[in-house]
């Protein structure tokens, strides 16, 4: 465990994902002023990885015509002197009522056959919860779906 810069680690993922956001997503960001977080650094970095990718999966499958501009926003804030939230919105076509409480199970798709294995979403939930956060998830049809992420800047050891 180390303490790290959690939007570092945003702004890598974001890169390593740049070929996918291609010219139709566009990404904003909205960093508030936090400390250092101390997690798995590895770790944290494929979980923003797991859910940035289904984001933009969720972003590219929709037809053009229903979204003018895709986007990604980034927000960022410290909540108080204990936790941190880092919120994922996009202005999709949302994520179904009935599916919702089914997203972190492992092998739960909605992708064609061949293209997802249902396993990004579950880790993406194992590796929060092993950081002792929590996850949110927020969302109406044709209003988008935010992913909201709450983490303790000093995780606590047992």
């Amino acid at each position: 465990m180390k303490e790290i810069d959690i939007h570092e680690g945003i702004d890598n993922t974001l890169l390593i994902l740049n070929h996918r956001l291609q010219r139709e997503i566009e990404v904003i960001k909205e960093y508030g002023n936090f400390p250092l977080v101390e997690c798995y650094r590895a770790q944290l970095n494929q979980a923003f990885i797991n859910i940035l990718s289904n984001t933009i999966d969720a972003l590219l499958d929709q037809k053009s015509h229903l979204v003018k501009s895709k986007k990604i926003i980034i927000y960022t804030l410290k909540i108080d002197d204990v936790y941190i939230k880092v919120r994922i919105r996009d202005n999709g076509s949302g994520i179904a009522p009935e599916i919702k409480n089914k997203l972190f199970d492992p092998f739960f798709t909605t992708k064609i056959v061949g293209k997802g294995t249902g396993l990004g979403l579950s880790i993406f939930y194992q590796i929060i919860d092993k950081h002792q956060g929590k996850i949110e998830v927020i969302s109406e049809l044709e209003q988008g779906a935010e992913f909201a992420i709450i983490l303790p800047i000093k995780t606590q050891t047992h």
